[in-house]
């Protein structure tokens, strides 16, 4: 290797460590608080010495919220949200790419035009119907709408049209079923599409404020970011526990991070498989 490509290296490494830094220093940060008081912490200036209120703020979260369980909340809500949503999108996107038949068209610009209403548009009239349903204050009402994610729909349609119509066809002249064509054939080759998708619904459902702030009520079903709002104002005069909110905050981006690392080895797999054939 050329002395040229060696400083060309170790320049982008460099920077690679760089940009690390800046984006892990909020988080480092965050770890940080969740051990100080309200006096470390607004105290003045930046304090990136651990302190000792970690387990003070621990208990005065649980205190308010059954932290545990509304961690389970998160993590139901966005795993039912993700499961469902991937699997229809997939299937809707993939049926609207290869699939013509009568009204094919229409329904698809029905979709389109359904990414273009503002969710608030729509949300006291799915709250209302969630309710006559009886599934007000409920994971399942929160869960069903997601499962009609019309911009996954789309995503898997437009990535659906790369997949080969010429392998479809050789499916069907073996007698392979449409079912056997679609989860034996297509999926495996979509594969890095549909983590992609799962990983956005993932991240939409888990970060969601607006729609379970009208529809849960008891804070036994409370999510994450519905508590971080409760913890970061102070309707009543109390004041505000800066550690306990960055407990929450630091310990919430958790499942996000684990979730990022299993789809990146996983396009890993991809890319590997991909080289061997």
């Amino acid at each position: 290797m050329s002395k040229e490509k060696k400083v060309n290296r170790l320049f982008t490494y460099l920077l690679l460590v760089l940009g690390a830094l800046i984006f892990l220093m909020p988080y480092f940060y965050m770890l940080v608080a969740s051990t100080q008081s309200n006096t470390e912490i607004v105290g003045g200036g930046v304090n990136f010495r651990f302190g000792d209120q970690l387990i003070k703020n621990w208990q005065a979260l649980m205190a308010r919220y059954n932290y545990p369980l509304v961690l389970w909340n998160s993590l139901v809500i966005a795993v039912l949200s993700t499961v469902l949503a991937t699997v229809s999108a997939t299937m809707a996107g993939y049926a609207l790419a290869k699939y013509k038949f009568r009204g094919s068209s229409w329904l698809f610009n029905i979709v389109m035009l359904s990414r273009m209403v503002p969710f608030f548009a729509t949300l006291i009239p799915l709250f209302y119907l969630m309710s006559r349903m009886g599934l007000a204050n409920t994971y399942a009402g929160i869960v069903i709408p997601s499962i009609a994610s019309t911009t996954s729909v789309f995503m898997m349609r437009q990535y659906s049209h790369q997949f080969p119509t010429s392998l479809m066809e050789a499916a069907r002249m073996d007698g392979a079923s449409e079912w056997i064509i679609f989860s034996k054939i297509a999926v495996p080759v979509l594969r890095p599409t549909i983590i992609t998708t799962g990983l956005l619904i993932f991240m939409g459902s888990w970060n969601q404020y607006l729609f379970p702030l009208v529809m849960l009520s008891e804070t036994d079903k409370f999510t994450i970011p519905l508590v971080i709002r409760n913890l970061s104002i102070s309707s009543t005069g109390e004041v505000i526990n800066y550690g306990a909110l960055m407990l929450v905050l630091g310990t919430s981006v958790i499942p996000m991070v684990l979730i990022y690392a299993w789809a990146q080895a996983k396009f890993k797999e991809n890319d590997i498989g991909a080289a061997n054939k």
